[in-house]
């Protein structure tokens, strides 16, 4: 029995100094990282409240700084940074970089989180200095990098550096060449204004090797051919341009017709607008054409193809356009000519609401005794008669 005694004693002994061991050992950890029980419920109370500044003032300022808290430093880092505080972010990022004793790894992120706080404070020259430092390193962040850096040079038009930064990007990721073209064609159109001809003609060379549908080359190229007199080359482009883009067409129009009077072929001006026509039915090709058609074959050659376009695509604009036209040339309808304009008004009358209400100015075609958009009551009124709105 007293050995027994003596064994149970040993143990409980020993139970003891592991139990005032742990504890030490908690409380040493405690104490490095800063966080004690009743900051992290204070900070937990924060939350719950909807205190949020408060709740991230508390772990920020108690947590300290070690290789097992560098994450949750940069992710309230972050939070902050996307509630709008760009300064508390920068200092919880600048905290982290002053650590001498910080991993590659996290120096190389916390290099990056401090550039995106830069970039959503303007400060795009202190950002784009920490992003060149982190492309430059053989890191897991360098394309990262180089896209933040891409965002800061459109910012700032910077199209020569955008377009450097786009083509290291472009190796990797074929999404970007079309972006990259497009830098390439704004510094082809600097050049054109400077009449620097043959380094724009290099930069489109870039831009079409980088992406061959891009319309605005062919465009920018019809340009530069403009200013060499080259004519039948301006023409050319135009349709190449138009063929890829068929929504060029309309600022296409005016260089097209100077090349074909320059060349003093006025009828291929009047070709491509029919084939235009064809193609995107715009209100301007209509109102070019109708033009044409009126100096070319004369007043009543006109009205009759706006009477058959407003009967093939109704629009206001055809409408409005041979209005004009009869009140221009004091020309009269035959009554079976009214029908299209009739059958136009008639559809616009359809699809005119009757009720408005007096409050917001929500429409609706049946009566409802609350307005759907204010919630008001007793609010909505016959349009009118006139309410073309």
């Amino acid at each position: 029995m007293p050995e027994n005694f003596l064994l149970y004693g040993l143990l409980v002994v020993a139970l003891a100094v592991g139990y005032l061991l742990g504890r030490r050992e908690r409380a040493r950890r405690r104490k490095n990282m800063g966080l004690g029980v009743e900051d992290y419920i204070q900070g937990l109370n924060h939350l719950l409240n909807e205190r949020h500044d408060l709740a991230i003032d508390t772990f920020v300022e108690r947590m300290a700084v070690d290789g097992g808290t560098v994450d949750t430093h940069l992710a309230l880092g972050a939070l902050v940074r996307r509630r709008g505080e760009t300064d508390k972010a920068i200092r919880i990022h600048q905290n982290l970089l002053a650590r001498p004793a910080l991993s590659q790894r996290h120096r190389h992120q916390c290099e990056l989180e401090l550039a995106r706080d830069y970039l959503a404070a303007g400060l795009l020259d202190r950002a784009e200095n920490l992003l060149l430092e982190l492309a430059g390193k053989n890191s897991e962040h360098e394309h990262v990098a180089r896209e933040l850096l891409l965002e800061i040079y459109q910012q700032e038009k910077d199209w020569s550096k955008a377009a450097d930064v786009g083509r290291e990007l472009a190796r990797q990721d074929r999404t970007v060449r079309s972006r990259v073209a497009h830098f390439e064609c704004e510094l082809a159109q600097q050049m054109i204004d400077d009449q620097e001809l043959r380094a724009a003609r290099d930069a489109l060379k870039r831009a079409a090797r980088l992406d061959s549908q891009c319309a605005r080359v062919p465009l920018l190229l019809a340009h530069i051919d403009r200013c060499e007199q080259n004519y039948k080359d301006v023409c050319r482009q135009l349709r190449k341009a138009c063929e890829l883009d068929p929504g060029l067409i309309v600022p296409c129009l005016d260089l097209f017709d100077q090349a074909c009077r320059k060349l003093g072929q006025e009828t291929q001006y009047l070709s491509f607008l029919r084939e235009a026509l064809k193609t995107s039915g715009d209100q301007a090709v209509i109102d070019r054409l109708a033009s044409e058609l009126e100096r070319t074959d004369g007043a009543d050659a006109a009205i009759e193809f706006r009477l058959r376009e407003l009967e093939a695509r109704p629009s206001l604009g055809t409408c409005v356009g041979l209005l004009e036209a009869l009140e221009t040339h004091h020309k009269t309808l035959q009554h079976n000519q009214l029908q299209p304009v009739l059958a136009l008004t008639r559809s616009l009358l359809e699809r005119q609401a009757q009720y408005r209400c007096s409050q917001c100015g929500f429409r609706s075609s049946t009566l409802m005794w609350q307005c759907p958009s204010c919630r008001q009551w007793s609010v909505m009124k016959p349009a009118g008669p006139l309410d073309l709105h």
